[in-house]
């Protein structure tokens, strides 16, 4: 026992004669210095607990106000934190065994009250106690980490083969109270048949080998079904190396399990469905490029033809093109153009109804800069637009053809794109630092990209502006109506 300095005591005995034997024998105790305090009844007893400290208590069971076993038991409930030793006469030493049943520390005769014996179980009713509130606080931490955890505890005797399952444990598998028997067993019996193997093998290689026990399985519940639990225990063993006892706990993770097994399953659909969009894409790529060169071989082959027998006409009569002839040329031209640009419509990269719009024009801005080692700098502030399928394809192609032209003739080293909301309009802006233009060599109103470029502005009611001057770089403005941005075309 720990050395104490001085020990409290409180003695509550109402015979003056006995409280002077008391008071005398520890006179002569030499294990430790005391001091004592005494009441002549309970009820100043229990009122001097609660303004003074005391280490332990030295009740007589015989009081003006209380008699027998109550004289404890009202002691001890008002005052659990103290420990007592009951003092008893020669004719009731039955009473003090049974008051150690209910708490007491020990009991102690009166008449054959020694020195070395009064010394010994006031010790030891200190130490007893001071083991027992550490061993109390002990459980109550315990119980309110399982608590917390919504753990279900089990103490498993391994030598006897008794398993303790916490009220926690038993509504884990839906039952109540006394529903479910501590068997093992019964246990080992819910276990589901395809488990069942898995979580012996842990067991056995915790117990042989002290390796960890940390298992997930199904358990039969009471109404029949299975839910999956994670279980973690922790034997202890002997000096033999024997295991005698083990605690674990198990918690509910049948929503996690089913959770995982659903991301799994998205998972694979996931790649069963990109596996099945890059099919399309390359049936796509080459249905488009059948087309092109079917179309595109018809126009030129009937082209050619209508030339060659203009010319034949123009050699054998010497004379100029008729207006005719000339008309069925552009005509075949036109055809021409129109097929060029309706196939062209169909590439249309398929990451737009894929990803959308934004995303597409970040992905194509970063191939871009990665490409031609131009700087991009984004200004994207759409999220909240709903680009309909006509828009989506027409911006982008804005967006691709005026950043191709500023890697093939701006010698730009850095380029701003802005896609914003501003007000009614969608406006979209590509400004570069290249070199520019000189004023006499603007770009040409009908160049084929930037003739492409206001038609698709044109149709869907927008405006294209463009300004560029020596060493000022080049800048591209486009200016869409939200109303025909969001509210036409297919979605």
């Amino acid at each position: 026992m720990n050395a104490l300095a001085e020990i409290e005591i409180l003695l509550v005995e109402d015979s003056p004669t006995d409280a002077l034997l008391i008071s005398e024998t520890l006179t002569d105790v030499l294990d430790f210095q005391h001091r004592l305090a005494h009441t002549e009844c309970l009820s100043d007893a229990l009122a001097r607990t609660q303004t003074s400290h005391f280490d332990v208590v030295l009740l007589d069971l015989g009081l003006p106000d209380a008699q027998g076993l109550d004289t404890f038991r009202t002691f001890h409930r008002q005052a659990p934190e103290l420990p007592v030793l009951v003092l008893t006469g020669l004719d009731d030493l039955s009473v003090g065994l049974l008051a150690i049943q209910d708490g007491a520390q020990d009991y102690l005769s009166k008449r054959e009250m020694r020195p070395s014996e009064l010394s010994r179980v006031i010790r030891y009713a200190i130490e007893r106690h001071r083991a027992a509130m550490a061993l109390k606080e002990s459980e109550e931490r315990f119980q309110l980490a399982i608590s917390g955890a919504t753990a279900g505890l089990w103490d498993w005797n391994l030598q006897t083969d008794a398993i303790y399952l916490s009220p926690h444990f038993k509504e884990i598998l839906r039952y109540a109270g006394d529903e479910l028997p501590n068997r093992t067993q019964l246990l080992l019996e819910s276990i589901h048949p395809d488990d069942i193997d898995r979580v012996k093998t842990s067991l056995a290689a915790h117990l042989e080998r002290k390796r960890a026990y940390d298992v997930e399985y199904r358990l039969r519940t009471r109404s029949g079904e299975f839910q999956w639990i994670h279980s973690r225990g922790q034997a202890l063993w002997n000096g033999a190396g024997e295991p005698y006892r083990m605690v674990g706990w198990i918690m509910d993770v049948t929503d996690r399990k089913r959770s995982d097994e659903a991301l799994r399953e998205s998972r694979e659909e996931l790649q069963h469905l990109s596996a099945n969009i890059q099919h399309v894409r390359e049936e796509e790529k080459t249905r488009i490029a059948r087309e092109l060169h079917d179309d595109l071989g018809q126009q030129l082959a009937a082209l050619k033809i209508e030339v060659a027998r203009i010319e034949n006409r123009a050699e054998a009569a010497m004379t100029a093109l008729a207006d005719a002839d000339l008309r069925t040329i552009y005509a075949l031209i036109d055809q021409l153009v129109g097929s060029v640009r309706r196939i062209a419509a169909d590439l249309r990269p398929a990451m737009l109804d894929d990803l959308g719009l934004i995303p597409a024009i970040e992905w194509f801005s970063d191939q871009f800069s990665a490409r031609h080692g131009v700087r991009v700098i984004r200004h994207i502030g759409a999220d909240d637009i709903d680009f309909n399928g006509e828009s989506a394809s027409a911006v982008f192609r804005v967006v691709q053809e005026a950043m191709t032209n500023v890697a093939r003739h701006s010698g730009a080293t850095e380029v701003t794109l802005k896609i914003v909301r501003d007000g009614p309009n969608c406006i979209v802006s590509i400004i570069d630092n290249g070199r520019g233009c000189l004023s006499d060599r603007r770009p040409a109103r009908n160049s084929f990209g930037l003739l492409g470029m206001r038609e698709r502005a044109v149709a869907l009611g927008g405006e294209l502006r463009i300004r560029t001057a020596p060493e000022q770089g080049f800048a591209l403005s486009l200016s869409l109506p939200l109303a025909m941005v969001e509210g036409k075309g297919q979605r």
